[in-house]
């Protein structure tokens, strides 16, 4: 009874084991600014400061402006009245 016991659960911990061990790969979700700066045409540069990171997106004018300061002034939201 030990023996059928052992041979069933064996397998079943080690598996437990092996998928505990696997890498889970990590849904990344775009940044709607970063993706807006890049479909016109900018390049997307990341700037390390002491409050953070800040994205700046070099449009092909030579404009350099923050990401979502970009994604705001170019997305404005007409408001109900």
């Amino acid at each position: 009874m030990k023996i059928k016991f052992l041979l069933v659960t064996a397998p079943l911990l080690a598996s437990l084991v092996l998928v505990g061990c696997s890498d889970t790969e990590q849904v990344k979700i775009a940044n709607p600014a970063s993706e807006y700066c890049v479909s016109i045409g900018g390049k997307l540069t990341i700037e390390k400061t002491a409050e953070g990171e800040h994205g700046i997106c070099t449009l092909p004018s030579g404009e350099a402006i923050e990401e979502w300061a970009l994604f705001r002034r170019d997305h404005k939201e007409e408001k109900p009245q």
